[in-house]
């Protein structure tokens, strides 16, 4: 996704959850300082068909369709997927899943997609010294070593990415866009943003497969 095409989407975005662009922008930089490299090293998957694998309550029913392809996953479905199938090819996070899982998996060969956003400075200041051979992305203006493929969430994220490698086909697993899975503790006003972040990510998905000439099916297993 060109740049020019989404950053009037990522205005809309900002808008609606109020979002301080300027800390997204601060959150980039900061992230450079602990990760710099090219994104030349994805190549070989380059042409390939992808599968994203989301943390949806459906998810352990769908996993067993993945074949003939490679594997993004969205942090929060790490621990589920390295459960049953090891280490995926490629993982999206902005951090805030679980860490010990995503670092064993970046140390067992897996690429790891650092996302900078500005909630989640502490955490880069923690965490992205473990991902020193990883990719970096932001959601804000993209520079040098630092990437924007397009997406919000780390699951659409992971589908632009995968569009961006140019796969002829892209199957999400465990993609749920109406209910929210969130840990109990948190608070109402969480819930409700998460629920806005799940419609853009609906919404996303949408455009994403429209620009790829189609539509984007529904159910457990999704196509665009």
């Amino acid at each position: 996704m060109n740049f020019e095409d989404w950053f009037p989407l990522y205005l809309q975005i900002t808008d609606s959850l109020k979002i301080n662009r300027m800390a997204d922008y601060e959150s980039s930089i900061l992230l450079r300082k602990f990760i710099h490299n090219s994104d030349e090293i994805i190549e070989p998957y380059r042409g390939r068909n992808a599968f994203i694998v989301g943390n949806g309550k459906n998810l352990k029913n769908v996993l067993g369709t993945i074949s003939g392809g490679y594997v993004i996953v969205a942090d929060s479905a790490i621990e589920t997927y390295n459960r049953l199938y090891g280490n995926p090819d490629m993982i999206v996070t902005d951090l805030d899943g679980n860490m010990d899982s995503i670092i064993d998996a970046y140390n067992n060969g897996s690429f790891v997609f650092v996302h900078a956003h500005g909630d989640n400075m502490p955490a880069i200041t923690k965490y992205a010294k473990y991902f020193s051979r990883g990719i970096a992305t932001t959601q804000y203006i993209p520079m040098k070593y630092l990437y924007n493929y397009g997406g919000f969430s780390d699951g659409d994220r992971s589908a632009f990415l995968a569009d961006h490698l140019g796969a002829p086909h892209i199957t999400l697993l465990g993609f749920d866009f109406k209910n929210v899975n969130m840990k109990p503790n948190y608070d109402q006003a969480a819930v409700s943003r998460k629920k806005i972040k799940l419609l853009w990510a609906e919404y996303l998905l949408g455009y994403l497969a429209k620009s790829r000439g189609t539509s984007m099916s529904t159910g457990d297993i999704i196509e665009i």
